[in-house]
């Protein structure tokens, strides 16, 4: 039902690829920074959080005193299905997709009989045989997993999906100092199309003072972990209201 608020839908959590039936391609990302954005943006705006984090839905779902519409995901093609049906149900006002995405889907199990360096020592020329099974053995004494790259979602709301609201890109490196981290930031956001890009290294998220630089096509700040559902809730404000 329509409320006069606006409406903002947030992705969280990272996405899960089978490898088999009983293991998962992930990474280490839990989904809690999309949910304190959801918390800190339903004082203003009805918001539809899509989370991989089942703890998160079950608490959403047991009653809070924001209500904060929740639904589950596990992998990249859930998100590809779920989010294009979220857009067309409703009109969003503005779109936070913090949710961690793999890059690469598992492709098959091979066990590896022999492997030796090619003319290029950069390059190396493998015998493998091909073992996936619904269960791979763990019997082989080394396995390779082949992964297939996967379509950017950030990049589909733009493009494919047509989406004209207010779009937040996030954004995590390895090893840049500040000034590389917000010109690659930059590029990305330029790139993907979106409003805002939040952007931090792993030294950052893990650092004795975690932060994030909140970067935009004019300016950029760098703010406290702690502080930055605040700040993306304020900076959509702010957007809405110069709309």
């Amino acid at each position: 039902m329509k409320t006069g608020r606006p409406q903002v839908l947030i992705t969280a959590g990272n996405t899960r690829e089978n490898i088999d039936s009983v293991r998962w391609w992930s990474n280490i990302f839990t989904g809690q920074t999309g949910l304190d954005i959801a918390y800190a943006i339903s004082a203003v705006a009805d918001v539809c959080l899509l989370t991989s984090n089942l703890e998160h839905v079950r608490e959403l779902t047991a009653g809070t005193e924001r209500k904060i519409e929740v639904y589950y995901f596990q992998s990249h093609a859930d998100l590809m299905n779920m989010i294009p049906s979220r857009l067309s149900a409703r009109k969003y006002d503005a779109v936070f997709m913090t949710a961690a995405v793999s890059d690469y889907i598992p492709d098959g199990a091979y066990a590896v009989l022999s492997r030796k360096e090619a003319t290029d020592s950069r390059q190396e020329v493998w015998t493998v045989q091909k073992v996936q099974q619904p269960k791979v053995s763990s019997a082989h004494q080394t396995l390779a997993i082949i992964g297939k790259p996967t379509a950017k979602v950030i990049d589909q709301f733009r493009t494919v999906w047509k989406y004209r609201g207010l779009l937040f890109k996030f954004k995590l490196e390895v090893d840049l100092d500040e000034a590389e981290l917000i010109t690659v930031a930059q590029a990305s956001r330029e790139h993907s199309m979106a409003d805002v890009i939040v952007a931090n290294t792993l030294e950052m998220v893990h650092g004795p003072e975690p932060s994030a630089i909140i970067i935009d096509s004019h300016t950029t700040r760098k703010v406290p972990r702690s502080k930055l559902a605040q700040a993306l809730k304020d900076e959509l404000v702010k957007r809405l209201s110069a709309s």
